[in-house]
């Protein structure tokens, strides 16, 4: 491989990490006129604020300002600026909330696959596909197969199918759905990516389960110690902190599960209704799991970077850690998750 080749393929990996990410946003595709700003990309800090990054290397790192600054850099229309001061004030930039809040905006992308998961992050999530597809393949392919169960099975069900079996189970779905059976093709598309978007958000949240484990183990030592009992704003705010985490991992992981729940009872009664259902129930809560979870994994992404195991820094400095880079911001997502769960109906939590 060349080294043309190599700069390439780096160049399209960190294309498919932006492109992923629930904290970054590359501009490169939003309709601004400055070509210097569609270089650069919009990050989410520990404090939940959004910078501007406008250059990053590893020899002179990273260059952020703040959005309402970036006319101090470089020469920028008042539309860019608008835009870049709308799409700031976003609370997450995973590509499922965004379709929503961009169309909000009126924001049009230049490129519609930049609102798609990149084929690696597909690929990744094959892990919790086995049980959003197993139900669908059942229905087209048959039931009662031994080979459903396993996903060498599956592959050898869509390597070898049974056409006749598959026609015949199309139409009837499409007679219990009311569905056109010319139609199906698309159902399945949107029911791909309504399952996609769910078990986006599920890896997301699992990719940082460890880390809130340890997080409220930290923070039980760390309220259980002296220094900390000895202030009282200190030890008040370690105790909010501590809470509010362990109440937004379980709301989110409750979240998902009434999301699961969802797919099971379209699954026994199909038809165009529960599918709808469904799907709106899904995507209404897009913005939110996204703004919640984004906050959730960016502090916890610091907090791991800063304490990688528990025997790093005092108790003065956990404290402080605490104070100016945890607590900011974790209000807002404990009203965004609160009004998450009203609109599902579900029942508050006691923390």
């Amino acid at each position: 491989m060349t080294k043309k080749d190599k700069n390439d393929k780096h160049s399209e990996q960190n294309q498919n990490a932006d492109r992923d990410a629930i904290d970054k946003l590359s501009l490169s595709s939003i309709p601004l006129a400055s070509n210097a700003l569609k270089g650069a990309k919009l990050i989410k800090n520990a404090r939940m604020e959004t910078t501007v990054e406008l250059h990053n290397d590893p020899l002179s790192g990273s260059l952020q300002v703040a959005p309402e600054n970036i006319g101090d850099f470089m020469k920028t229309s008042p539309r860019d600026q608008a835009i870049i001061n709308s799409l700031a004030g976003l609370h997450s930039f995973d590509v499922y909330s965004l379709r929503t809040n961009l169309k909000k905006l009126g924001v049009e992308v230049e490129d519609a696959e930049s609102l798609e998961l990149s084929d690696d992050m597909k690929e990744g999530l094959s892990i919790y596909s086995m049980e959003f597809i197993r139900p669908l393949v059942e229905k087209i392919f048959g039931q009662g197969r031994e080979d459903l169960h396993t996903s060498e099975g599956l592959q050898r069900i869509f390597r070898d199918p049974d056409m006749a079996r598959v026609k015949e189970n199309l139409k009837i779905m499409a007679a219990r759905t009311g569905i056109p059976l010319a139609d199906i093709p698309k159902f399945l598309e949107e029911y791909s990516d309504v399952f996609l978007s769910v078990a986006y958000y599920r890896y997301g949240f699992e990719s940082v389960g460890p880390d809130v484990d340890r997080f409220l183990f930290w923070m039980h030592d760390l309220r259980a110690h002296r220094d900390t009992a000895a202030s009282p704003k200190g030890a008040a705010q370690c105790k909010q902190v501590e809470e509010t985490m362990r109440f937004l991992a379980n709301s989110i992981r409750e979240r998902l599960g009434q999301f699961q729940s969802g797919f099971e009872t379209f699954w026994k009664d199909i038809n165009r209704d529960t599918f709808q259902l469904m799907r709106k129930q899904i995507e209404e809560n897009h913005a939110s799991m996204g703004s919640v979870l984004c906050g959730l994994i960016v502090k916890m992404h610091l907090w791991k970077k800063e304490f990688p195991d528990n025997n790093v820094g005092g108790p003065s400095t956990r404290i402080k850690f605490v104070m100016t880079e945890l607590e900011p911001g974790l209000n807002n997502l404990k009203e965004l998750e609160h009004e998450a769960r009203k609109r599902l109906g579900l029942r508050p939590i006691k923390i």
